[in-house]
């Protein structure tokens, strides 16, 4: 009888490095639909428990790889199965199969924005005052936090500016999180813009490597543009006859001309995609547990799929910016807590 090798998830009882239960429980129920009481149970009482068998080695793998981005260690051990019944036994006394982790089912939710009403842009906003006005002050606390540890940070020599492109998105997520967390009924604190630190912390951060690097790339493009520019106008000469000087007006000639504003239409033309695909890519990866190109990918889409709510969003954003900004910009002390907050129900309604 032809044996093949099978494998089983087994739960070790351990969490990932850097989180804690409470998170992991969070995380557990949401990705995999579970009630927070099933996903507890697995977490605490669960060591050695059989989450899934009968496996190939790539869905174990895959397997692993998920509940590790979630917070949880497990074991992929071989099984042998025969043609025939499952030989898999329980991993320790007690133990038993869990059904209602299917990565196929993560997967499948993921997978695909919707589109939602132009009218919904409006409602983005309507719905961020509805959660701001429960805890005003707090969200004000957190984000005059967030902007104060960014412009410190960014002050520091040499690093400071890759420092806050990391931090940037931990920081994001954190108030994420916290948007979801008071949306369910948990009320929402200051402390809650840390919660990206523990909550995926390193695809987090790989967000703002990655973000980064794709615009040190535009950045390249648009300066190796120039450089051509320059040197097809005869600016860039190697040698000048002794006496004879440079003189400005072959630059103010090109910069009045219209092909000085080729390589700042190229900017925008990649720019605002990269906008596009980093919107929504911090929340992906700490609400969801999306992998970080796929993150982009997805938010990417999100957004394209709902330019004409986003158009509705951006403008009345815009009205509201410029009415807050009348009395001294005091009224941005409002404004950017409740658009902070219209991403998160944006997320939730083209996500979810």
């Amino acid at each position: 009888m032809q044996v093949d090798t099978r494998y089983r998830i087994v739960y070790s009882g351990r969490l990932s490095l850097g989180h804690s239960h409470h998170e992991v429980v969070e995380q557990l129920a949401r990705t995999f639909n579970m009630s927070e009481e099933e996903a507890r149970e697995l977490v605490m009482n669960g060591s050695g428990r059989v989450i899934k068998h009968d496996l190939s080695a790539a869905k174990a793998e895959r397997y692993r790889e998920v509940l590790a981005s979630v917070g949880l260690e497990v074991d992929v051990e071989a099984q042998s199965v025969a043609s025939g019944p499952s030989l898999d036994k329980p991993a320790a006394s007690g133990s038993g199969v869990s059904p209602r982790i299917d990565v196929d089912g993560f997967t499948d939710r993921i997978s695909e924005p919707n589109a939602v009403e132009a009218g919904r842009g409006w409602g983005w906003i309507q719905d961020a005052w509805g959660l701001f006005r429960q805890a005003p002050w707090a969200w004000i606390g957190a984000l005059l936090l967030f902007y104060l540890i960014v412009i410190v940070v960014g002050l520091v020599p040499l690093v400071g500016g890759l420092a806050t492109t990391v931090l940037g998105p931990m920081l994001t997520a954190g108030l994420m999180l916290g948007a979801q967390a008071q949306d369910r009924g948990e009320g929402f604190g200051v402390g809650r813009l840390f919660a990206g630190f523990s909550v995926r912390p390193g695809p987090l951060a790989l967000v703002g490597v990655v973000y980064l690097g794709l615009v040190l790339l535009i950045g390249l493009v648009i300066g190796l543009l120039y450089i051509v520019m320059v040197g097809g106008s005869g600016m860039m000469v190697p040698e000048m006859a002794p006496g004879m000087t440079m003189t400005p007006e072959p630059f103010e000639s090109m910069a009045a001309g219209p092909s000085f504003m080729l390589p700042v239409l190229i900017a925008l033309l990649l720019g605002i995609p990269l906008a596009m695909a980093m919107f929504f890519a911090p929340a992906l990866v700490a609400l969801d547990a999306v992998p970080v190109m796929q993150a982009f990918k997805l938010s990417f889409m999100g957004c394209l799929k709902n330019i004409l709510p986003f158009l509705v969003f951006g403008l009345i954003a815009f009205v509201l910016f410029f009415v807050g900004s009348i009395p001294f910009l005091l009224g941005w002390l409002v404004i950017v807590p409740v658009l902070t907050i219209a991403a998160y129900t944006a997320y939730r309604d083209i996500f979810h």
